[in-house]
C-alpha cells in the first residue's frame, strides 16, 4: 500500500506541476450533508423544489441554490489504468487529488457501492463506484477550462476505462425535514463562507457513511418530469420517503448536467442525476431494496434504462489533509482494528493488536 501511495503522489505531483423526546427529536435528526464532526439538522419540515426549466437562467442567482458545481464521476467499467496506475482506485483517487489544486475546489465525495463495495471493485465491476466534487462559485459550463490538469489527470487516471465526469447544476431540492428554503449544499456553503470572513478554517462538510445515498441517472427526453414543485414525486422520491419512514429519510436533490471533461462529448450519459439520502437505513436490505425499487420505477417512465444504485460515502475529502491515495489503506486498518477490538471485547482477539 504504501508503494501505491508513493506512486499515486508522484503522479499527482507531475500533474499539478504541469498546470428532546425521540419522536420531537425526529425532526431534529442530523442531515446527511453535515459538517464531520457532526451538526444536527433544522426542525420542521419542508418540500423546496425547483423547475428544471428555469434552471439554467437562474441558477447562480435564485435564493436557496448552491451556486457551484458539482461534478459526478461515474464509472462504467473500472479496469486498471496501466502502465501509469496498477489498479483502479489508484487512478481514480489520484484525479482527485489533482482536483484539490483547482482554484474553486471545496471538496470530493467517494462513494463505494452498498454491500461488497470494496470486493465489487477489486472485481471491476461496473459503476461498483461513483465520485461527487463541489467547486464553490465554479460554473459548470467552465469547470473544466479553469483548470486543465483536471482534464488531464481524468485521461491519465482512467486510461482503459469508460467514464464520464459530468459537470452539474443543482436544479431542485426536497427536504423534508427543513424550512430554511435553501438546499442542503447551499447552506452548508454559506456555512462556509460565514466561517472563513470570521477568520476561521473552514471545516470539511461530509456526507454521513451510515446513511444510504441512491444514484438516480436519466437521460430525460422532455421536461415533464421536473414540473415545480413535483419533481420528488416523479422520481419516486416521496414513495422511497414513505418505505424507509419520514423519522430516517433525509434529504434528495437532482442535478442538470451542463457538460463534461470530455470537450467534444455533445452526448451525456444522463442529462439529469439525483442524489437521494434514504438516511441510515444500510442494516436492513429489505427497506433498502423496496426504496431503490420505487426509485427505479418511477425513473424508469423518465428513461427505460434509467440508472439506479444504492451507495454508501466512505471519503469525504478537504482541499488539505490525508492524501486520498492513501485513504484506502487507512480505510482497511481501521477496519482492522475495530474487527479486532470487538473479537477482544468477545475474548477472542489479542490486547496487543487492539492497541496497535
Amino acid at each position: 500500500m504504501a508503494t501505491r501511495a508513493a506512486t499515486t503522489t508522484a503522479a499527482t505531483a507531475a500533474t499539478a506541476r504541469r498546470c428532546g423526546r425521540r419522536r420531537a427529536r425526529a425532526h431534529r435528526r442530523r442531515r446527511d450533508f453535515v459538517p464531520t464532526d457532526g451538526e444536527e439538522g433544522s426542525e420542521r419540515a419542508r418540500t423546496s423544489t425547483r423547475a428544471v426549466a428555469d434552471a439554467i437562467a437562474d441558477a447562480e442567482t435564485r435564493t436557496g441554490t448552491y451556486d457551484g458545481s458539482v461534478v459526478f464521476h461515474v464509472y462504467d467499467s473500472l479496469e486498471a489504468p496501466k502502465p501509469i496506475f496498477n489498479t483502479f482506485l489508484e487512478g481514480a483517487l489520484h484525479v482527485v487529488e489533482v482536483s484539490r489544486f483547482h482554484p474553486s475546489f471545496t471538496s470530493a465525495h467517494f462513494h463505494y457501492a452498498l454491500s461488497e463495495g470494496e470486493r465489487k471493485i477489486d472485481s471491476s465491476e461496473p459503476n461498483a463506484c461513483f465520485n461527487c466534487t463541489l467547486f464553490d462559485g465554479a460554473a459548470p459550463e467552465t469547470v473544466f477550462g479553469e483548470f486543465s490538469d483536471l482534464v488531464d489527470s481524468i485521461e491519465m487516471g482512467h486510461l482503459n476505462q469508460r467514464e464520464h465526469a459530468l459537470a452539474c447544476r443543482e436544479a431542485a431540492w426536497y427536504t423534508p425535514s427543513d424550512d430554511s428554503g435553501s438546499s442542503p449544499l447551499a447552506r452548508v456553503q454559506m456555512k462556509r463562507r460565514e466561517i472563513v470572513s470570521a477568520g476561521g478554517e473552514a471545516p470539511v462538510f461530509g456526507f454521513d457513511e451510515s446513511n444510504v445515498a441512491v444514484f438516480v441517472g436519466v437521460k430525460a427526453t422532455t421536461r415533464d418530469a421536473f414540473a415545480f414543485d413535483s419533481w420528488a414525486s416523479a422520481f419516486g422520491i416521496v414513495d422511497a420517503e414513505a418505505v424507509v419512514g419520514a423519522d430516517k429519510f433525509q434529504d434528495a436533490a437532482l442535478f442538470e448536467v451542463v457538460a463534461c471533461s470530455k470537450a467534444d462529448e455533445m452526448e451525456h450519459r444522463f442529462s439529469h442525476i439525483a442524489r437521494v439520502s434514504l438516511g441510515p437505513v444500510g442494516e436492513d436490505a429489505d427497506v433498502v431494496a423496496r426504496a431503490e425499487a420505487a426509485l427505479r420505477e418511477a425513473a424508469a417512465k423518465i428513461d427505460p434504462d434509467a440508472f439506479v444504485a444504492s451507495y454508501a460515502c466512505v471519503y469525504n475529502i478537504g482541499k488539505t489533509g490525508t492524501p486520498p491515495g492513501a485513504l484506502p489503506a487507512m480505510r482497511e486498518i481501521a477496519k482492522k482494528k475495530k474487527e479486532n477490538d470487538l473479537a477482544v471485547a468477545n475474548g477472542t482477539g489479542t490486547a496487543a493488536t487492539a492497541k496497535a
